[in-house]
Formats: structure tokens, C-alpha cells, sequence
């Protein structure tokens, strides 16, 4: 009876409390377009009670009574109370907190709300880098942001880009920026295997407030790059792809034809076109027919050694998230065919970011790409006979192949396609990167993070020359050769930080103290191997073992190196009632690279900013928006390219000597110095940042004024110490100029929108000290104190006298003479840095139809044309230019191209304004409609047309104005591209 009794009172007990509780559910939902929205937050207000939407934004929660109130609230949402007022269901629709969602910059250590933005960064969105069918993710970024220069360097699939960022900081240094990905530097120049289409941002950190974060590496600019993270919901599935044709871009020179050749050869008396001409005393018999013979051809080289390229890329992106984790996963395939002969790309990438949520504290972050590309490669960067496009200088009465189908020989001694057909260039190269961070919030405010991270690759280089060619008998014995190289890198951080943040009123303030280790390792081994059997084509086992006897003797080689970099630093900042920020950051840095003596540096910067529309007084309704930030500080180059400080350059060194009676041994190859240090850049930065007419107009305004100050020079020494010169710190160059940003809202009306973006760029270049010296020569330039780094240095032309066809040259006193003299040499042509620079885009909408047009510029600046040292000169035995039938005659003619009695010179006349303008980038879209995508199952559906390289204005008459460099070597030029593809969400 006790027993029964006990359980009538529970019963009751518990008949009360289901009596007291209420069910309540419903759906949350966003207002814009109706989706639902998990995670959202549900609380019973005055009480801790609550629950949280599912991914399908559903909720249910227990309440005393239906006469509570809930309270919805999300990050980047509105929040809402709302009385339930007796109901049992409560259905929701949420708006985006515009004043919430500010833009957060990433910096790669922080996020900072960019009204609170004391540095110089500049943004790019995912919009602004997908889909363009440029391997290179480098490529991608011209012309994107104020500051950045980017040249392509070469049009050959996969090939690397020039980057800068405001100028060259260093003359014999490295001068390119650091590349941070995921919070892992990894190497500049091996972008081939990275997808651009999985990056979400990147941010281009340009000022000392925001470089010396990375301390001995932030001096020439930190580009931040960030991929694609998952976010909660249901799994949205994504699908791209690109169909397309490549083809060969703007032509600026005109070769001679046949007709033309043969005229010219009559002109100058030299070739068959002498040889048989009617007025020559020495016509041998049959010379008509001989020229009938030569006219039956007229081969465009430019056409044999190019074609019409394939591009196709596809990507398949998953991304979402339930609960505590969040993740996203994309694979792509990319495969471009080259304009020029044989050159090819193909690329596998993968990716899998994964973020984990194991408690209120403690949080996981793994993230992951892996990529490999296989590429076909033309030796087409220099003067080379194995470089195609330099077998334009081949004659157009040359055909291809003779009546026998076999391989034809002109000037250079070799046919381009036996080379593409008999010789193979390949490079594989397996790219890996991981970051793997946990972060706890031990203590309110505070929070520790830990992150270690890897950038490996492996190259696989192979070479392969059929013995049964012309090509093969120029190799070592003469019968053909067999190469392999192979090369691993492997860079691992691992980072721990302690940071603590806290708001009090009007107060906001935050401080982390980091400590960073990285270390590189590097290795190389190659080797080739002659005497190949022809038997056993493009493999190993061809090769012959060399002996004294045979002369098919391997080369061998190799090499092995690493770094490692320690540093401890600190990152300060403070806020006050939303209006003054300020910044503060110190870094200690050690370098193995350097001696005892200067291993370590010690690196600082210190920013601020005023939100002047946030005060009371502003009262200009026109300009919405107002900003004024500064920043000072300084950053170091330890040179991470190795281009002038190797790992061991604090050090002596030897290297292996030749054997002497069998005996091999070593020699002292470089004196070291202990006392090697950073280049130091001190940069002070101010600008403004507005918005105006409701931010129908926005940008910035910024000047800026870096000295790099411990130059990696070379100073002379003693012949008697065995050394003629050593690498030592001396001297200082300045780079100073402004850059303006602007962001227009230029017509909306209706249906219609019209959206432009443009940025420019001016740099102002000088050396200010050389230590030892005033100038001295580097290459085709001087490297002069009050000059621009990348000056001409060449002797200046002064025409043709037309009394007598005799080139003329200006001497020491700037007068004509005909005398030549390497002597009278000036750097008063140019320099080879563009000191302007920027880009424009348009995006133009209407209902479902995108426009947007994307121009680019370099302006100001000059390249020295090799190429018309070879294409217009009458002492060469090559096919020419067109302009040369314009070529001085007779007592009177008014020409800029001397008779053929004198001798072609290198002159000023060879270094060409390379200003240009190019249409980089035109897509015209189609968005189909929402309810006619829906009735299809998917979510979105977008069919886009696009051109890459349309058109370039420019009056360098070389291959193409964007070399990357300062001297036009018949480099691959940089091709168009046009395609068809398609975006499908589901």
C-alpha cells in the first residue's frame, strides 16, 4: 500500500509540472529569400532557458506559460523578442544586421572590423578571383588592388607571375612578397598546383602596421589568403565548369614574306635573292627558275610553331555543416593546352577544411589541399634555338618540311617542330599544404591557440633528346641524352599564441603575445645520361655507361640546404567608444641565415586611426563616411627567395674541385660574413578612407614613404684575399608614392545596376646610397645613386645621316657623332618598373543578365627590345622585320634604318616605351530564375561566356609589353582565351 501510495503522489507531482510546462515550436527563417536558418539561439527572456534551430531551422522549446516572451537572436542577424501571446506556434522571419556584418579584414594572425582598420589593406572577394581561366593562381590578381603590380612573366600554362607590392624594396634581395596561406607561408612562384576557385579571400597587407606582424619577412608585403570554410545548414553541392579555345594574342611586329625577303636581299646584295637577281654579273645559270623554286613557299613561322590551345576546368564543391561542425570539400580538374607547340598543363586538386566545435571553449581547425600538375615545357624564356618563337627568324622561302617529308635547317641551324617532335621537357610536381589549429578558451577574455602548419612539394623534372635528330647531336657524344631532376621542400610552422580581449563601457581592448617557430628544408639530385639507344626511346635505360672512351661521361648534381626563423611577438589594441583606434606591435626575430653577431632584429609598428563621422560634431550628410589612419614602423627582408643571402652565406664555404691525378677535393668558393644583417624598411603610411552619398561613392586615398636602408650589396676586395667581393649591408633606396581606391554605384534604376571599381597606383623609385660606390652595372641597367632602380644604360641613338645612310650616336656631350663608343653609355632611358599602375572593373546587371569588363595598366615605363636587335639588322643572317625594306638608299632618304654597310649596334633605339592598356577580362552572364530553378530540383544555375587577354594597347613592338623583367627575349607571349561555362547549385 506504501508503495502504490508513493507512486500516486509522484504521479501527480509530475501531472502538475506537464500541466505548468508548454510545447512551443515553429520555423525561423531568413527574410530575404526565405531559407531556413539553423543555429539561431531561442531563450525565454529574463532566463538562460532555450534551444537552438535545426538545419532545417525548426525549434522547439518548453515555457511555464504561453504568456512568455522569446528572444531569437544569430550573429549578423536582428534580434527579436516576441510575446507569445497564448500561441503554441511561433513561425519567424529574420533580417541581416547590416551595421553587425561589417567587413573583417584578415591579417593572418587577426580579424579586424575594418572601421577599426589603422593599416593599408586592400580586400579581394571569392567573386573577384573565381572562374578565371588562369592556372596561376598569381595571374588572378592583376589589377585587383591599389600598390599590386602583377605581370604574367610568360604565356606558357602554369608559368608564375611577377608580383610586387608599392616597388622593388631591394636591389640584389628578393623582392617578392610573402605569401601566407591558411596561416602557413608557402613558396611564391608554385601556384600552378593551388585552385584559386577554393579561396574565399585575400588580403594584401601593404603598410608597416600591417607587414611587421611577419617581422624579417613582411618588408616587401604580405599577400593573406584565406580558403573557403564550411557554415551550418544543409549541405549545399556546387558545380563549375569551363569549356574553351586559346589562341595566340596581339602580333606587334610583321615579318617579310617571301617576295619581301628576296627584294631585301637584292637591296643589301647578299642572299638568293642577290644571288639570282637579274643585275647581278655573277647570275649563275638557271637562277630564274631557282627563284620560281624559293617563291612556291612562303612559310609563316609564326603559324608553324603556334596553334589554336584547349582549356577545360571542373570543379565539384560540397559545403555545410550540423551542430558543432562545419566543413567543406571541392575537387577540381583543370587542363590547358598551350598556343605554343607542345607546351600543355594538367592539374588534379583536392581540398577538405574541417571545423569542430568540441565544447563552449574548446575548438578544432583542420584544413587541407593537396594538388598535382603535370606540365608540358618549351625552353621559350631566352635566345635559344630550342625556343619556338624564335624560330621566327627562320626565312619565309623555308618550308617546314622538304618534298620528302624531312626536317628543313635555316639560319639557326634548327626546325621547331623536330624539336617538338624529337625532345621532351616535362615537370610534375606534387603540392601538399596543412594547417592544423586548436584553439581553448581557458579563462573569459583569454584564449590559447596552437597551430601547426606544412608546405611540402616534390618536383619531378625529366628531359629527353632523340639521338636520331639534329638536337641529339649536339648533346654530349652526339647521341642524344636522358635527364632527371628532382627536387623536395618542406617548410613547417608551428605557432602558440595567448591572446586576451575585454570591452568595459566605451573600452574595447585586446592583446595577444605570440611565439613562432618555421623551419625550411630543401633537396635536390639530378643527372644525365648520353648515348641513348634508340631502341628504348624517353627512358633511363637508354643511356649508355660512360667511360673515358666513349665521351658519354653523366652530369651529376645536387644539393641540400635549410633555414629555420624563431620569433616572439606582440599584438596590442585598443578602441575607444568606436571612434580612436589604435594598434602596436613588437617582434623579436632570429634568423639561422645570419652570423652571431646580427642574428637577431628587433621589428615594430604602431598605427592609428579616427572615425570622424562617428562624432558628435560631424554634420556632413554628403560624405557619410569618414576615416584618418597613420601608421609607422618597420619591417625586415632576410630574402626567403635565397636570391642573395643563401642559408649559408654567414659562413665559408667550399665546393668540390675538379680531381687532379685522380684525387678529388674542395676550394674555397665564397667568404663569409658574420656580420650579414636584415634589410631594414622603415615605412610611414597616411590616407583616409569615405563613403559619400550613402556610400554611393567609397574608397581611399593613401600616401606612402618606405627606405630600405642595409642593402644587400656586394663590396669589392682585396684580389690578395682570394675573394673579389663579399656580400655586406650598405646603402638605401626609397620608394614613395599614393594610391587611390574607388568603389562606384553608378546607376541603379529598377531592374538596372551598374557597378564600377578602380584603383591606381603611382610609385616613385630612387637610390639614395650605394655604400662603397656611386653606381655600377647590373645586366642592361646602371644602378646610379639618384636614379630609379631598373635604368637603361645603354648608348643613345641620334638617327640616320641621311647624306650617307651612316648611324649616328650621341656622345659624352650629348652630340651626334658617328663614332660608337660603350663608353658615352647614359641611364637616361627609362626604367624597366612601371612607377603607375591599376586596374578598372565595370559589373552591369539587368534581372537575370551580368556584364563586367575588367581593364588593366602599366604606365611610364620602358623594356629593352632584344628582339629587334635581331629582327632589324642587316648583319645577321635572319628573316626581318618589315620596317627594314624602309632601310636608307640613297643621299636624301629620310629613314631611321641605316644603310646595310655598317654594323648594328645595341642603342637606345632598342629600349621601347612599354606602356600598356589590356582588356584582361570580359564575361557576359545569365542567372536563370529563382522559380524556374527551383522546379528543377536546384538551388542555382548561372551559363556564362568569358575572354581573357582581349586586346592590348601598346607601343612596344615586342611579343608582348608583360615580360616580367626588363629585356624582351622572344618570350612566350601571353595568349587569349575564350569560354563557355556553367555554375549549378544543388
Amino acid at each position: 500500500m506504501k508503495r502504490i501510495l508513493l507512486f500516486l503522489f509522484l504521479c501527480s507531482i509530475f501531472s502538475l509540472n506537464a500541466q505548468a510546462q508548454q510545447l512551443v515550436k515553429g520555423k525561423i527563417t531568413a527574410s530575404d529569400n526565405g531559407e531556413p536558418l539553423p543555429g539561431v539561439n531561442v531563450v525565454i527572456k529574463g532566463t538562460s532557458v532555450g534551444s537552438v534551430t535545426d538545419a532545417n531551422g525548426n525549434y522547439s522549446l518548453s515555457v511555464p506559460n504561453l504568456d512568455a516572451t522569446l528572444v531569437f537572436s544569430f550573429i549578423g542577424l536582428i534580434a527579436q523578442e516576441i510575446p507569445l501571446a497564448g500561441r503554441s506556434e511561433l513561425d519567424l522571419e529574420m533580417e541581416a544586421d547590416f551595421k553587425e556584418l561589417e567587413e573583417v579584414v584578415v591579417t593572418g594572425y587577426t580579424e579586424i572590423n575594418k572601421k577599426r582598420l589603422s593599416g593599408s589593406i586592400s580586400t579581394m572577394e571569392a567573386s573577384d578571383i573565381e572562374g578565371v581561366p588562369v592556372p596561376s593562381f598569381d595571374q588572378v590578381l592583376q589589377g585587383k588592388a591599389a600598390g599590386l603590380y602583377v605581370n604574367a612573366s610568360s604565356g606558357q600554362p602554369g608559368s608564375s607571375a611577377t608580383v610586387r607590392i608599392r616597388g622593388n624594396g631591394s636591389i640584389l634581395g628578393g623582392n617578392t612578397p610573402l605569401f601566407i596561406l591558411d596561416g602557413v607561408p608557402i613558396e611564391a612562384n608554385e601556384f600552378a598546383a593551388l585552385n584559386a576557385n577554393d579561396f574565399e579571400s585575400v588580403s594584401v597587407l601593404k603598410d608597416a602596421s600591417s607587414t611587421s606582424l611577419y617581422g624579417s619577412r613582411g618588408a616587401n608585403g604580405v599577400i593573406v589568403i584565406t580558403s573557403k570554410k564550411g557554415k551550418v545548414g544543409k549541405t549545399k553541392f556546387n558545380y563549375s565548369g569551363q569549356f574553351g579555345v586559346s589562341r595566340i594574342g596581339d602580333w606587334k611586329y610583321e615579318m617579310m614574306n617571301t617576295d619581301q625577303r628576296l627584294e631585301y636581299e637584292r637591296l643589301i646584295q647578299n642572299g638568293p635573292g642577290w644571288d639570282y637577281a637579274a643585275e647581278n654579273p655573277e647570275r649563275p645559270a638557271g637562277a630564274q627558275a631557282s627563284l620560281d623554286s624559293l617563291r612556291q613557299y612562303n612559310t609563316n613561322w609564326l603559324d608553324v610553331v603556334t596553334r589554336q590551345g584547349f582549356t577545360q576546368q571542373h570543379q565539384l564543391s560540397a559545403q555545410g555543416g550540423k551542430g558543432q561542425t562545419r566543413f567543406f570539400i571541392s575537387g577540381g580538374y583543370l587542363e590547358q593546352q598551350g598556343v605554343g607547340i607542345g607546351s600543355s598543363l594538367e592539374r588534379i586538386t583536392g581540398r577538405m577544411n574541417l571545423s569542430h566545435e568540441a565544447s563552449e571553449k574548446l575548438r578544432f581547425n583542420v584544413v587541407t589541399s593537396v594538388g598535382y600538375g603535370m606540365s608540358n615545357t618549351l625552353p621559350s624564356e631566352s635566345l635559344s634555338v630550342a625556343n619556338p618563337f624564335a624560330s621566327t627568324l627562320n626565312m619565309p622561302y623555308q618550308p617546314p618540311l622538304d618534298a620528302d617529308g624531312n626536317y628543313t635547317y635555316g639560319p639557326l641551324d634548327a626546325n621547331p617542330l623536330e624539336w617538338q617532335e624529337k625532345a621532351n621537357f616535362e615537370d610534375g610536381q606534387l603540392k601538399t599544404n596543412l594547417t592544423f589549429d586548436v584553439a581553448y578558451d581557458f579563462y573569459p577574455g583569454f584564449s590559447f591557440q596552437s597551430k601547426i602548419g606544412i608546405d611540402y612539394r616534390t618536383t619531378k623534372s625529366t628531359s629527353f633528346i632523340d639521338p636520331n635528330s639534329r638536337p641529339g647531336e649536339s648533346s654530349r657524344g652526339g647521341e642524344g641524352s636522358y635527364g632527371v631532376s628532382e627536387s623536395k621542400y618542406f617548410k613547417y610552422i608551428w605557432g602558440n599564441n595567448v591572446t586576451y580581449a575585454k570591452t568595459i563601457d566605451r573600452h574595447d581592448f585586446s592583446v595577444g603575445l605570440y611565439s613562432e617557430f618555421i623551419s625550411k628544408k630543401q633537396n635536390s639530385f639530378g643527372y644525365t645520361g648520353y648515348g641513348l639507344n634508340p631502341n628504348l626511346p624517353n627512358t633511363p635505360a637508354a643511356i649508355t655507361p660512360g667511360n673515358g672512351g666513349n665521351g658519354f661521361i653523366p652530369s651529376v648534381g645536387g644539393g641540400m640546404t635549410e633555414n629555420a626563423l624563431l620569433s616572439y611577438f606582440m599584438i596590442g589594441n585598443y578602441t575607444y567608444n568606436n571612434r580612436y583606434n589604435f594598434i602596436a606591435s613588437i617582434r623579436r626575430d632570429g634568423s639561422s641565415k645570419f652570423g652571431e653577431n646580427n642574428r637577431w632584429a628587433t621589428l615594430w609598428s604602431v598605427g592609428s586611426s579616427w572615425n570622424i563621422s562617428e562624432e558628435a560634431f560631424y554634420g556632413l550628410t554628403v560624405i557619410n563616411d569618414l576615416k584618418l589612419k597613420a601608421s609607422y614602423g618597420s619591417s625586415g627582408n632576410q630574402d626567403d627567395t635565397d636570391a642573395s643571402v643563401g642559408d649559408f652565406q654567414r659562413a665559408q664555404t667550399f665546393s668540390a674541385a675538379s680531381s687532379y691525378g685522380g684525387v678529388s677535393g674542395i676550394y674555397p668558393s665564397a667568404i663569409g660574413n658574420r656580420d650579414l644583417k636584415w634589410e631594414i624598411s622603415r615605412q610611414l603610411n597616411v590616407g583616409f578612407d569615405f563613403g559619400m552619398f550613402k556610400d554611393r561613392l567609397s574608397g581611399s586615398l593613401e600616401f606612402y614613404n618606405n627606405v630600405t636602408s642595409d642593402l644587400f650589396l656586394d663590396q669589392k676586395l682585396s684580389a690578395t684575399s682570394g675573394f673579389t667581393n663579399v656580400r655586406k649591408n650598405a646603402g638605401k633606396m626609397r620608394n614613395r608614392g599614393f594610391e587611390i581606391t574607388l568603389n562606384t554605384t553608378s546607376v541603379v534604376a529598377g531592374d538596372f545596376q551598374w557597378f564600377t571599381s578602380l584603383n591606381y597606383a603611382y610609385n616613385d623609385n630612387e637610390i639614395l646610397d650605394l655604400g662603397q660606390v656611386s653606381e655600377f652595372e647590373n645586366g642592361t641597367s646602371l644602378v646610379r645613386v639618384g636614379y630609379p632602380l631598373g635604368s637603361h644604360y645603354v648608348v643613345g641613338w641620334a638617327g640616320v645621316n641621311p647624306a650617307n645612310g651612316q648611324p649616328l650616336y650621341l656622345d659624352s656631350f650629348g652630340q651626334p657623332t658617328p663614332v660608337y663608343n660603350s663608353n658615352n653609355a647614359t641611364s637616361d632611358w627609362g626604367t624597366s618598373n612601371p612607377p603607375h599602375v591599376g586596374g578598372i572593373t565595370n559589373n552591369l546587371s539587368f534581372k537575370g543578365i551580368e556584364l563586367s569588363f575588367f581593364f588593366n595598366y602599366q604606365l611610364g615605363h620602358s623594356l629593352y627590345n632584344n628582339q629587334s636587335f635581331f629582327i632589324e639588322n642587316h648583319n645577321v643572317p635572319y628573316n626581318q622585320s618589315t620596317v627594314m625594306l624602309e632601310m636608307w638608299q640613297e643621299p636624301g632618304d629620310l629613314t631611321n634604318i641605316p644603310s646595310p654597310r655598317y654594323q648594328r649596334q645595341f642603342n637606345s633605339v632598342d629600349v621601347e616605351d612599354a606602356s600598356f592598356l589590356r582588356l584582361r577580362n570580359v564575361t557576359l552572364g545569365y542567372r536563370f530564375p529563382q522559380e524556374l530553378v527551383s522546379k528543377a530540383k536546384l538551388s542555382s544555375v548561372r551559363m556564362f561566356i568569358q575572354g581573357q587577354n582581349l586586346a592590348t594597347w601598346t607601343r612596344f613592338t615586342g611579343f608582348d609589353p608583360e615580360i616580367g623583367n626588363n629585356i624582351a627575349q622572344f618570350q612566350y607571349p601571353t595568349p587569349q582565351i575564350y569560354t563557355l561555362g556553367i555554375d549549378v547549385g544543388f
